[in-house]
């Protein structure tokens, strides 16, 4: 009985696609600026500067500021995320907790070195 449950198991496990069985890395990269893209541009634009026009009339910040970036903690960056600061809406039902943290990483991978914001 035992044998004729492993083939049937291996036989779908060999039949499902590939994707199927692995857990979605939210820490990729790639994953992080698309959800970036779908749900933070708008108001921060897709460099995180918050040029847009939505980003300027709600206040959004500016995510490369790298004095913001100094005194925020992952753990600030996080909860206003999933709670949603001033004007910024709350995504704590939205996404889950691992695209939350990819989102942290990402906002990080955002700052620009003081010398290249004087430049802008």
């Amino acid at each position: 009985m035992l044998t004729v449950l492993s083939v049937v198991f291996l036989s779908l496990l060999a039949t499902t696609p590939l994707a199927l069985h692995q857990p979605k890395n939210a820490q990729n990269p790639s994953d992080a600026a698309s959800l970036f893209e779908k749900n933070c541009a708008k108001c921060h634009g897709k460099d995180g500067r918050a040029k847009t026009l939505h980003g300027r009339s709600v206040g959004a910040r500016n995510l490369t500021d790298a004095k913001w970036q100094a005194k925020e903690t992952d753990e600030e960056i996080r909860a206003a995320i999933n709670k949603g600061p001033k004007a910024m809406p709350s995504f704590a039902k939205k996404l889950s907790q691992p695209e939350i943290d990819s989102l942290v990483a990402y906002v990080r991978s955002l700052k620009r070195e003081k010398q290249e914001e004087k430049k802008k």
